[in-house]
């Protein structure tokens, strides 16, 4: 093979006749991202962590649609895999939701002695469920997102790359959480209604970055696609708790 022949680096853009770039050492036959990528990625990142953490962090904070674009296009060595990415930063929020002894029940043992209907129950019940398993529930999140991002902007990118999207923008979510708890211990309660709005404004946020369309009706689009996205996750997940809690797995 001539060396005008030989297969490009996607991550570096160095030239290789190996399978494995010898200079950053991604894969030279990395392809488009599929469903089958996306659960083997699932099942090693519960038992290798790989990849710079901080950068990856950092780059989502101040650009996040250049991560996706890069990531999604086959640089994938420079950053945190998705799927471990979501994993680590779960695992994180749970440790410090249990160290610092935050209550997401706060004020609700009052309302436990009052006479609640018995037809409201089920949904008062389901709606604690959600909170005390919202690092579970956190994966309709992922999967709100790829699909919303998939109907608004389906021409661009298949509905796996879509979801890699939502892995990032959940943990990025997971990190303000732990903030939110941080502050709520240490300073002062703050209704954790407030998330919903912060969540609705990271995924405004990283959807146009990723896009990079910021004419009027693009943003309306984005503002439509970043709504629609919060209320299918609450309806997925408060639909899913009040299924547990009604056969009695919750």
């Amino acid at each position: 093979m001539t060396e005008s022949n030989q297969p490009v680096c996607l991550n570096c853009g160095s030239k290789t006749a190996e399978d494995y770039c010898i200079s950053c050492g991604q894969s030279t036959s990395v392809g488009r991202i599929t469903f089958r990528e996306t659960i083997n990625d699932f099942f090693s990142s519960t038992f290798a962590l790989e990849g710079p953490l901080f950068s990856t962090i950092k780059l989502l904070i101040v650009n996040p649609g250049r991560l996706f674009r890069e990531f999604i296009s086959g640089r994938r060595k420079n950053y945190y895999k998705p799927v471990a990415f979501f994993v680590v930063l779960t695992a994180v929020y749970l440790i410090l939701r249990e160290a610092s002894g935050y209550d997401p029940f706060h004020g609700q043992q009052r309302m436990q002695s009052e006479n609640i209907p018995d037809r409201a129950v089920l949904f008062v019940a389901a709606g604690k469920f959600m909170v005390a398993n919202i690092n579970n529930i956190l994966f309709f999140l992922v999967f709100s997102i790829g699909l919303t991002q998939k109907l608004f902007f389906y021409k661009k990118y298949n509905l796996a790359e879509y979801l890699v999207v939502g892995f990032f923008v959940a943990g990025i979510y997971l990190l303000i959480g732990m903030a939110y708890i941080l502050f709520t211990v240490f300073v002062f309660y703050v209704h954790p209604q407030i998330n919903m709005l912060f969540l609705f404004l990271l995924i405004l946020y990283a959807s146009i970055s990723f896009h990079l369309n910021v004419t009027f009706s693009s943003v309306i689009k984005h503002i439509l696609a970043s709504l629609m996205a919060v209320i299918l996750y609450v309806i997925l997940g408060y639909g899913f708790s009040v299924l547990m809690v009604y056969f009695g797995l919750g």
